[in-house]
């Protein structure tokens, strides 16, 4: 049973092929078989008609002779042929059932069984035999077995005398047929078991390589296309193979180069959000820089003054490490790094990601809620967490005018971590809802936007085996819920 499970792990084309090819065989085998066993009946039983026929015709004309020289008085009635019918019946080379001769009424004159004289004959078989002009054959069953009834019309001038009536077993011939169907059935099985080797042969040889490369093919999945098929020989199968490991090449290159190009349209977008920030960098750089200026004015105005002058290093000192904290926020942001999720607090991460576009909320008069439980920790890489949420906030701040409100929530529901940003916006038309996350698309003026900010957080989400969907209204704003399943750190 197990060796049968390895042929055939699968309905596959292999199964088909053998199953298909068996099955044809068979068939045709039958068909050959019961067409042969068929021909030897008609064979045998052609060959027993005949020996009967010319058993009838030799037999005829001694027995007319006979009826006239009893007729005539030259012979003891009965006597001449009671003996010529039992001579005939006791040969050995003939299986004879009986023999009779009847007179035109259909009684029976001369029998080989003396018990039957004088009987009149009145069955189907005798009343077609007194009625036909040449030699009739029919057949009928006896003891089992089917055998052939003749009726030879005695007659001779015109005149007919009577009817020889005789039957032949059909047992030997049936016997014979027999042993014909037995060696019929034994070649049959050794040609089925030798197709079937065929069989197997062929399908190991054609199927076989098919079935591999189809295996193959299946393993060639995402990034798995490390991998070739073997090629021997020079046939169709072989270029087969040759042209699917030529394809599998083209594919690794081409998603080598669709890596490279994501990789540049996720920095390119990057560095678009960063332009975003422009205004609130030049604020944060700003505000220390004039609080500098202010300090170092007022050491050259009082200077000597040891304490004055701590003081007034000390503002410096502080300015210059809001500016290089600013500056430094914005290089680890914008910097590629590889791909490293580690344990994140969610409320400290949304609130570091808030501090960025703190300007652009309060120059837009927008309102900033972080409602998400200070517990509430998931893994996923900083920089992703980062740009998908900046996206979103960029989003909603131009989707809100003065007195927008954006909250975030996050809460862990069924062994998963949801994320919900929530604007009080203009909202998205119905026909865009289901486009706003393919690339380039956006409703922004030319120039003012590259389309790719919400595609890059689909495909964030996406790549944390997450899921984010869209809520939204026109004119009642929007709600985008981000759901990542439960994942250990690295």
């Amino acid at each position: 049973m197990n060796r049968l499970v390895d042929l055939f792990p699968r309905k596959g084309l292999q199964f088909q092929f053998i199953l298909i090819t068996t099955g044809a065989i068979i068939v045709m085998m039958s068909i050959l078989g019961y067409l042969a066993v068929e021909r030897e009946k008609s064979i045998r039983y052609a060959e027993v008609e005949k020996e009967g026929r010319l058993l009838g015709k030799t037999l005829a004309i001694p027995i007319i002779n006979d009826l006239i020289y009893e007729k005539l008085g030259l012979v003891e009635e009965g006597g001449l042929l009671d003996n010529y019918i039992m001579e005939i019946f006791n040969r050995q080379d003939m299986d004879l059932l009986y023999m009779a001769i009847l007179d035109e009424e259909g009684k029976v004159v001369s029998h080989n069984d003396i018990t039957e004289y004088g009987k009149v004959y009145a069955d189907p078989l005798t009343r077609n035999t007194l009625a036909a002009d040449k030699t009739t054959v029919q057949r009928f069953s006896r003891s089992g077995h089917n055998a052939l009834d003749f009726g030879v019309p005695l007659s001779i001038g015109g005149k007919r005398w009577g009817s020889l009536k005789f039957g032949i077993s059909l047992e030997k011939a049936e016997y014979e047929i027999l042993g014909v169907e037995k060696g019929i059935v034994v070649l049959t099985f050794a040609l089925l078991v030798a197709g079937f080797a065929i069989i197997m042969f062929l399908s190991r040889r054609f199927i076989r390589p098919i079935t591999h490369l189809a295996d193959t093919m299946e393993k060639a999945r995402g990034d798995f296309l490390d991998l070739k098929v073997d090629v021997k020989g020079r046939d169709e199968l072989a270029v087969l193979g040759d042209r699917f490991n030529g394809m599998i090449e083209r594919i690794r290159q081409a998603n080598e180069e669709m890596k490279k190009t994501h990789e540049k349209l996720v920095q390119s977008e990057k560095l678009a959000s960063i332009g975003v920030l422009a205004s609130g960098v030049a604020h944060e750089i700003n505000n220390p820089l004039g609080g500098i200026f202010n300090c170092i004015r007022m050491l050259r105005q009082s200077g000597g003054d040891p304490a004055l002058r701590e003081k007034y290093l000390d503002l410096v000192r502080e300015g210059m490490d809001r500016i290089e904290s600013t500056v430094s926020k914005l290089l680890w942001m914008s910097r590629k790094t590889k791909h490293a999720p580690v344990d994140l607090c969610m409320k400290s991460a949304v609130e570091n990601i808030h501090s960025f576009l703190k300007y652009k909320f309060g120059k837009g008069g927008i309102v900033f809620r972080n409602e998400v439980p200070d517990d509430l920790h998931f893994t996923i890489d900083v920089h992703d967490f980062q740009q998908l949420l900046l996206n979103l906030f960029i989003n909603a701040i131009h989707a809100m005018g003065p007195g927008g409100i954006l909250t975030v929530r996050g809460a862990r529901e069924e062994a998963a971590v949801t994320v919900k940003v929530i604007d009080t916006g203009c909202g998205i038309a119905p026909e865009n809802v289901g486009r706003i996350f393919d690339p380039f698309f956006t409703t922004k003026p030319t120039g003012e936007g590259t389309g790719l900010g919400l595609w890059l957080t689909h495909e964030i989400v996406r790549n944390y085996d997450g899921e984010i969907t869209v809520r939204s209204k026109e004119g009642e704003g929007s709600r985008f819920i981000l759901r990542f399943p439960e994942r250990r750190p690295a």
